[in-house]
């Protein structure tokens, strides 16, 4: 059974509440959780990103899709697949992003204007390829709370 956009969005809003408990060192953890476990499930990744392939390189013959759409797709090499695990530990081992005075100016006696950094809260991504792009954008909201 396939769950409607509404309950997928407010099962993400719970979600995204649920993380506002975390501290940044616990986000950082997990974030370094989420490499090792890509470590530990790399064979399983690539075989999935092998099936993706087949199945895409035979919409470019039915010319339903793109070749260089295919290449992006591919996550087999080594560098690709690296570069994805260091995106990771470099987002974790950034400095919190939140809570941080980026402007601050008064305006008039006793009004004051703050523009605060705050977590990015739910997202809705669409992209076209390049699976490491998942990884790479779950890292952020991650990091960001």
């Amino acid at each position: 059974m396939s769950r409607s956009a509404i309950d997928i969005a407010k099962s993400a809003r719970v979600a995204f509440e649920a993380s506002q408990l975390l501290t940044p060192e616990q986000r950082s953890n997990a974030l370094l959780t989420v490499r090792e476990e890509l470590e530990r499930r790399k064979d399983e990744v690539l075989e999935a990103n092998k099936k993706d392939m087949i199945a895409a390189e035979e919409q470019v013959a039915a010319g339903k899709l793109s070749a260089p759409l295919v290449k992006r797709l591919d996550l087999s090499s080594s560098e690709k697949w690296n570069s994805m695990l260091q995106g990771v530990t470099d987002v974790a081992n950034l400095p919190d992003p939140t809570n941080k005075v980026t402007y601050a100016t008064k305006l008039d006696d006793g009004l004051e204007l703050y523009r605060v950094t705050c977590p990015i809260g739910v997202l809705l991504v669409i992209f076209e390829a390049r699976p490491e792009v998942v990884v790479n954008i779950a890292s952020l909201a991650i990091k960001s709370g």
